[in-house]
């Protein structure tokens, strides 16, 4: 089992290790998406994000991506997975920006501006070469 585990450590690179991360920043997202306290529905930006789609579904979304990044970190194809890691953070992005536009979150902005640097940091792992870094 040992020489198993220390097997499939040397297969992880630096773009695996980060989508590791990844998932699990995603899986638990979505789990607080799922499992929301009653007073944590009742926040605007949760009230705004139901008004679009039922939470569990944005949960479900979450999840997946973390799914998919925790498959393709062990896999030499990780390009879905930094593609829909990325895509979900800029549309969370795009969402709470057009929110605060729209008067709908009167912070919206910072999220935004959040889930955009998220977004460029995956963008950026993303370019790191299969090898290791450049």
């Amino acid at each position: 089992m040992r020489a198993r585990l220390t097997a499939l450590k040397r297969r992880l690179s630096q773009r695996g290790a980060f989508l590791l991360l990844l998932a699990v920043f995603d899986l638990v997202y979505a789990s607080g998406l799922a499992w929301a306290p009653a007073e944590t529905r009742a926040t605007p930006t949760y009230v705004f994000l139901a008004s679009l789609l039922p939470l569990g579904a944005w949960a479900v979304v979450w999840a997946v991506v973390g799914l998919l990044c925790l498959v393709q970190a062990w896999t030499a194809q990780d390009r879905f997975a930094y593609t829909a890691a990325t895509a979900l953070k800029i549309l969370w992005a795009l969402l709470h920006l057009g929110a605060w536009a729209f008067d709908v979150l009167l912070r919206g902005y910072i999220s935004a501006a959040i889930w955009l640097l998220a977004a460029g940091a995956v963008m950026i792992m993303a370019s790191v070469a299969k090898g290791g870094v450049r």
